[in-house]
């Protein structure tokens, strides 16, 4: 299915596999989080994960999330992110930075004075980044899968 690339203490990144996300019926119509409207039941083409998700294979990849600073962002412990490392990173990205040695998943917010990586729970401060620091932005995450059951 996915095979691991890199271990670091609590993360796991894995590299897609090709064929992973095979093409799965989607139905046309949105679905409403009401009332079911049975009329509406037919399929009319397949979605491929693979193509849905990402966009550049040659530069994503996915990591697992471990901690809970991001849980307004819904991204929850478990959780397995997709990191694109080709986008450009904007004000408002949540990235996937490695800061001081260490792995970590904020939300970058650029002023004209300084950078920041805001985290999105309240029990955690913002991390302003200095000169002294080792920073590095591997990646913008693009979409966050997680098991609902």
């Amino acid at each position: 299915m996915q095979e691991t690339v890199h271990r670091h203490k609590d993360l796991l990144f894995y590299f897609l596999k090709k064929d992973l996300f095979s093409s799965i019926p989607l139905y046309e119509n949105s679905v409403s989080a009401g009332f079911p409207s049975p009329a509406e039941d037919f399929m009319d083409l397949d979605l491929n994960l693979q193509e849905y998700l990402i966009q550049h294979p040659s530069a994503t990849f996915c990591v697992r999330v471990t901690g809970d600073s991001m849980l307004k962002a819904g991204i929850s412990s478990g959780d397995v992110m997709i990191v694109d490392r080709s986008l450009e990173v904007k004000d408002g990205n949540i990235v996937l930075a490695v800061l001081d040695g260490e792995f970590t998943v904020k939300r970058i917010k650029k002023t004209q004075q300084e950078l920041l990586l805001v985290p999105e729970n309240n029990s955690f401060s913002p991390i302003t980044i200095t000169k002294e620091m080792d920073f590095q932005v591997w990646g913008v995450v693009t979409h966050v899968i997680h098991k609902l059951v």
